[in-house]
């Protein structure tokens, strides 16, 4: 700051300004979202109960990056032998997908969709935002997070009940007029109002 107040203005040395503030106000956001989350992961191992097979291996230090830089959390790890499969149960539960937090990840799936080469969205990330994310990683990512979403939208739909006691209809009366003889009550549909054209 004082660097900038002692020189004549300029572009460049406004640029180096705001990249240094930057740096200066993500830090102790970091330093915040990571006592949130190792909070938050504290509170979720001491409440979680281990499923038949699971064993406790002890707590496993995660590195942790969101939109403000990265940090550790430290959480509880179990492993089931017969699935040959570990898991953090405050990993899912705080909703962190390889180890970025939802909004660094959610950010990192726009770039890479939107931008037409990973490289890009690397450079893109890291001129607008600060955040260094490289180009493997941002693939992975929307690998990961991509393949998750087809499956979902692949499920299989469950039917509804279909057990409605009224159902409305609405029709055009100027094209389709109504009289009192089309509003008998169908049989079965209890619940069917049908209301007459008015007289014209």
């Amino acid at each position: 700051m004082a660097r900038f107040q002692g020189q004549p203005p300029s572009g460049p040395l406004v640029q180096e300004l705001e990249a240094l503030l930057r740096v200066a106000v993500f830090q102790p956001a970091r330093e915040v979202v990571g006592h949130l989350l190792q909070g938050a992961a504290d509170r979720i191992d001491s409440d979680y109960q281990a499923k038949p097979g699971e064993h406790f291996k002890g707590r496993q230090i995660l590195k942790v990056q969101c939109l403000f830089g990265t940090f550790p959390i430290e959480r509880d790890y179990y492993y089931h032998a017969g699935k040959k499969q570990g898991h953090s149960p405050a990993d899912a539960a705080l909703g962190l997908e390889g180890g970025y937090t939802p909004a660094l990840a959610r950010l990192i799936c726009l770039e890479g969709a939107d931008e037409p080469g990973y490289e890009k969205a690397e450079r893109h990330l890291a001129e607008t935002g600060g955040i260094a994310v490289s180009a493997r990683q941002i693939q992975r990512v929307v690998q990961r997070v991509g393949a998750e979403a087809q499956s979902w939208q692949e499920r299989e739909g469950q039917p509804g009940a279909g057990e409605a006691s009224v159902l409305y209809v609405s029709g055009d009366p100027l094209h389709h007029p109504l009289d009192r003889r089309h509003c008998q009550n169908p049989a079965g549909l209890s619940g069917l109002r049908l209301h007459p054209a008015p007289n014209r």
